[in-house]
């Protein structure tokens, strides 16, 4: 009996060692820092049933199509964080698009120092760009809108050049320049054009930048409206869906982007993408996608489809503004909520202040956050904001909160992480640095 006991006894303390510090990356006992190779030592971390069987009720839903409308809609009119292409308007005042631009070109030659070669960018290179944007071509009275729609995946720049511009010398993955990535079928509102009409300026949904002209078609407003508004529609449930267009790879679309449905043949689904003839003018053209990568209508906004989604980018790589075709923390979060309808601003900030409810946690420890986030904090619609970033909440794991984040994450004892991973908001000292939580609902669906 006693030799029993004391096999048990080892068991015991074999198991228990096994699990400490689950939580923590694995590096070795080197002073070097060291890449990340492995996240969590729990291997069931990765994987979204493990959460999803956490949670009471996974299948219930937050917010019906109603609720979500109204919260895009308070998002728009009363947060003012996004822009319906519908109430963009015919003009603009001249003064407002010239400060708009003049500003932007104020911020990236405060922010910026270097090129990507190393050398550095001198105040002749600045004003070389203020002269190709031709800001005084801007009528002072009134700026006719032009409208347009993106016809491929768009980098969307600060000033018109696909130079990186970098605020610290080699750090190459930061391009200040790099606004945001629009994906194709994004609607524009075009203000202003550069001199040699490769550039323009305008208004997408959730931010505004300069674009090149041959990833853009030409329309007007009605013919681009009904296009984005036709009911019948699909959405890509992928992280990254092929677009085929007469058979051949045209581009691909990242998760949450909505295209007019025609029909299904097989194992393909047939939708309507836009296009460009040789004027640039608007064509609507028949595409295909797998149909195993795209989701008849949006999904419903339920915990389940929201982990689901959001475990379809694990280990993707990480791309600030969406460098690369990627993604960084907040359109992460975007692409997961598209799928479901939901719209949510661009950068972190702003997603943090959407919705009616929010947790504060900057005046509490890491053990009351903690507290408050198992207590008050539902699994699937509750994000977490810090300085800079921005994650979503996983639930807890032997009391310890987890959340799941693409995040470039280089701290003083490892290389960047830079991908989307599972971590404890231990990670990086997180835990001490989230300063609020955001429920991504309405008051009305919490009733």
């Amino acid at each position: 009996m006693k030799k029993s006991l004391i096999i048990l006894f080892i068991l015991f303390l074999f198991t228990a060692c096994q699990e400490i510090n689950e939580n923590q990356p694995v590096l070795s006992n080197t002073k070097k820092k060291q890449p990340v190779i492995v996240v969590n030592k729990n291997r069931h971390f990765n994987i979204a049933e493990f959460w999803i069987d956490q949670i009471p009720n996974p299948d219930a839903i937050i917010m019906d199509e109603k609720q979500i409308k109204k919260f895009n809609d308070n998002v728009t009119y009363k947060q003012k964080r996004l822009t319906y292409f519908s109430d963009v308007s015919s003009q603009y005042g001249g003064s407002w698009v010239k400060s708009s631009i003049e500003n932007m070109i104020k911020g990236i030659t405060v922010q910026t120092k270097y090129f990507a070669d190393g050398n550095q960018i001198s105040n002749s290179f600045f004003n070389d760009i203020k002269n190709e944007i031709g800001l005084n071509n801007i009528s002072t009275n009134k700026v006719k809108t032009r409208y347009a729609i993106t016809v491929n995946y768009t980098n969307q720049k600060i000033v018109p050049t696909d130079l990186l511009l970098l605020k610290k010398k080699d750090q190459i993955h930061f391009d200040r320049n790099q606004n945001s990535a629009l994906d194709i079928a994004t609607p524009i509102a075009i203000l202003h054009t550069t001199t040699d009409g490769q550039w323009h300026y305008g208004i997408a949904p959730t931010s505004s930048g300069w674009i090149k002209n041959s990833n853009i078609a030409f329309g007007d407003k009605k013919e681009i409206n009904d296009y984005l508004e036709s009911q019948n529609f699909i959405v890509t449930a992928s992280a990254k869906s092929a677009l085929n267009i007469g058979g051949h790879y045209h581009d691909y679309l990242r998760m949450g982007v909505r295209l007019p449905y025609l029909l299904t043949i097989d194992e393909m689904t047939m939708v309507l993408v836009p296009t460009r003839d040789k004027e640039g003018n608007l064509v609507v053209s028949n595409a295909t996608i797998k149909t195993s990568d795209t989701h008849k209508g949006y999904l419903p906004y339920t915990p389940r489809n929201i982990l689901n989604q959001a475990f379809k980018f694990i280990n993707a790589p990480y791309g600030w503004g969406g460098m690369y075709g990627e993604q960084d923390c907040s359109k992460f979060l975007q692409e997961v909520y598209a799928s479901i309808g939901i719209q949510l601003p661009r950068n972190s900030a702003s997603q943090s202040d959407v919705g009616d409810t929010h947790l504060k946690l900057t005046s509490l420890n890491s053990k009351a956050k903690a507290q408050m986030l198992h207590s008050m904090a539902p699994v699937g619609s509750t994000i977490i904001h810090l300085k800079g970033h921005i994650v979503l909440y996983l639930g807890e794991y032997k009391g310890e909160p987890y959340i799941i984040h693409t995040v470039w994450g280089e701290s003083n004892r490892h290389f960047a992480l830079g991908r989307t991973a599972v971590t404890s908001l231990e990670f990086n000292n997180y835990i001490n640095k989230i300063d609020r939580a955001t429920i991504i609902t309405t008051k009305e669906s919490k009733k």
